[in-house]
């Protein structure tokens, strides 16, 4: 099976930022290359790709299950964070990106469905806006990632209202299976949220210093957004535990209102089924069997009896 890795290079200057050949090889990169984007779906050809750094079997560990490794690593040779990051084809599934800080090198891992793609402003303003350009990346992968997961929610939060007008108006098409992947695919998503901004936040105070305080600070900002984000995942989440309360109540109710009417059945057929049971009895002796109309009576006494137990039950709303 062929894999395709895809990569994007990036050197840095004082003011500016230039955009490589992918094509460079991996040994000319240092002194040449600061930030390299990587998009590949297999990890482990993502660790080959990258062997000429001999990368330790920690770090190696840390890039091939990210999902194991989610506070920031450190090293006397790098500082890694596994970022958590919702799939593309399922928004309620978990995927990762990998940050590794090398000394002047920033290496970024990303799925290869989740292109990163950098908005350069002109140099000269960005190098007033940021002391360090690695920052400035790295604000830009958070903003990326931010607009994906603001929109999963956002589109969460259509579900859940277009769910709560289905319970409403239909609920006999929600299937108690429908109404639990619901709130479980919610509390997946609200989860993936809040890992993102403890993953977020505390990376941010590891890596900038005190000399990049306003650098921080530009960062925070956008971190603190996830925060907001997490909070609306939240009242998503007790929104959708509400609705599959309120389906289960609904579910009861009708539950309910059938054995109700097969009660009610019951105790019409109780005084019927008495009548029908004397009549069967073989007795040698019983005067109405002779009757001439004697059938046609006790059809009689059967309506008659049925009508008034329904008119009883209904006067008294039991069908209700």
């Amino acid at each position: 099976m062929t894999v395709r890795i895809s990569s994007t290079l990036f050197k840095f200057t004082d003011t500016d930022v230039i955009e490589l050949k992918n094509d460079l090889p991996l040994e000319e990169w240092e002194g040449n290359v600061n930030w390299v984007n990587i998009n590949a779906d297999h990890r482990k050809e993502v660790i080959d790709y990258l062997s000429f750094f001999n990368f330790s079997d920690e770090i190696n560990r840390l890039i091939l299950n990210p999902g194991d490794h989610l506070l920031t690593e450190t090293s006397h040779e790098s500082i890694i964070q596994n970022f958590i990051i919702s799939k593309k084809s399922n928004i309620f599934e978990r995927d990762y990106i990998t940050l590794i800080l090398l000394k002047d090198l920033t290496i970024c891992i990303l799925p290869a469905s989740m292109p990163f793609s950098l908005e350069i402003n002109e140099p000269e303003v960005l190098i007033k806006q940021y002391q360090n350009f690695r920052i400035y990346f790295t604000y830009l992968l958070v903003r990326l990632i931010l607009a994906q997961s603001t929109m999963n929610v956002s589109k969460t939060r259509k579900e859940i209202h277009q769910l709560e007008l289905d319970i409403i108006s239909s609920p006999g098409k929600i299937s108690s299976a429908d109404m639990m992947s619901a709130v479980t695919n919610i509390r997946y998503l609200a989860d993936i949220v809040e890992d993102q901004y403890i993953g977020f936040n505390f990376f941010n105070k590891l890596i900038v210093d005190k000399k990049r305080e306003p650098d921080a600070g530009k960062l925070k900002e956008v971190i603190d957004s996830f925060r907001e984000l997490s909070r609306i995942s939240e009242r998503l989440e007790e929104k959708a535990e509400s609705l599959r309360t309120q389906f289960m109540l609904i579910h009861q109710e009708e539950s309910a209102r059938k054995i109700n009417i097969l009660t009610i059945v019951q105790a019409i057929f109780v005084p019927l089924t008495f009548l029908a049971g004397i009549y069967g009895m073989n007795f040698s002796y019983m005067p109405e069997l002779n009757w001439k109309y004697s059938y046609f009576v006790v059809w009689g006494v059967f309506v008659t009896l049925s009508s008034v137990l329904l008119y009883f039950f209904k006067k008294n709303k039991w069908f209700d």
